[in-house]
């Protein structure tokens, strides 16, 4: 298999292949991230993939599923991602979703007659990456879209009948708009539901320019109180299908918890008993998530 620079999946994906249709990010702008920031967006050649799904081919009747890579491939032009689909479905036949991680410029790219084609072809669900509904916010970390982007885009992909997987950064929006930031997302997921809700801290990592905002006192990262405060607010604040899923257990989150929907009540006592357990100066501390 051929793979360029550090690869990203989500954790969801443990078991699928991951087969390489870019290079990097296309967006490659935002302010909190470091992922892509070595590499040139891109094509992969159409020769790799061939030759990773002649790779891959050996395993076609155990897999069901799987995940193309890197940053946002779904901004391939559609005529190119059926192309992909074709390649799959002749070395994969089994494939029952093709998935990756997308955004809502990408999305506003494609007419939903195009997504309707696509779902058609095996590209019935996606990952994206929200962070936040807090327009001030999308604005200042240069997400690419605004609130009412993210309100209409995921309504077509609604209609289109696509599948979608939510990341939400806990903490992005500051102390001054935290509740905010979870309020109009939270509003947001309740208006176009996603199958699954995954909370991640917000991590400062060197390079990128909201350390840059760090350091020059412009950003104060929440504390790890406060944090655990604003995830508390966001699932009060969730009207989800019962079956969705909240998948809180990334390694940057102070306290990992996972459930469905159902259970949104349990989830929710384990999440202030864990406040409520913190010395303040936990409660007060700041710690520093890293690396990639």
């Amino acid at each position: 298999m051929h793979y360029t620079g550090q690869t990203f999946r989500p954790p969801r994906e443990a078991y699928s292949p991951l087969l390489e249709v870019t290079v990097g990010c296309s967006h490659n702008e935002c302010t909190y991230c470091a992922m892509y920031k070595d590499v040139s967006f891109r094509k992969a050649p159409k020769e790799q993939v061939i030759a990773d799904l002649q790779e891959l081919s050996p395993y076609a009747d155990r897999l069901d599923r799987i995940f193309l890579l890197n940053g946002d491939p779904f901004i391939l032009d559609t005529d190119y991602l059926l192309e992909i689909a074709d390649w799959i479905y002749e070395y994969l036949p089994n494939i029952e979703t093709i998935t990756c991680y997308a955004s809502i410029f990408d999305i506003k790219n494609k007419s939903l007659e195009d997504l309707k084609r696509l779902r058609k072809a095996g590209y019935n669900q996606l990952y994206i990456g929200i962070e936040t509904a807090h327009d001030p916010t999308l604005k200042r970390i240069k997400k690419g879209c605004t609130q009412e982007d993210e309100y209409r885009e995921l309504a077509k992909l609604e209609e289109a009948d696509i599948d979608w997987i939510c990341m939400v950064m806990s903490g992005i929006a500051g102390k001054e708009d935290s509740f905010a930031h979870a309020e109009e997302t939270a509003a947001l997921l309740n208006k176009h539901q996603p199958l699954s809700v995954s909370p991640l801290t917000t991590s400062v990592h060197a390079g990128t320019e909201l350390a840059e905002e760090v350091a020059r006192g412009d950003f104060v990262p929440l504390t790890e109180g406060d944090i655990l405060l604003e995830e508390i607010h966001l699932l009060e604040h969730l009207d989800l299908n019962p079956r969705a899923l909240f998948f809180g257990v990334h390694a940057y989150n102070t306290a990992p918890v996972i459930g469905r929907f159902s259970e949104k009540e349990e989830m929710l006592r384990k999440l202030r008993a864990v406040y409520d357990s913190m010395t303040e100066e936990q409660k007060n501390a700041r710690l520093q998530r890293y690396g990639y």
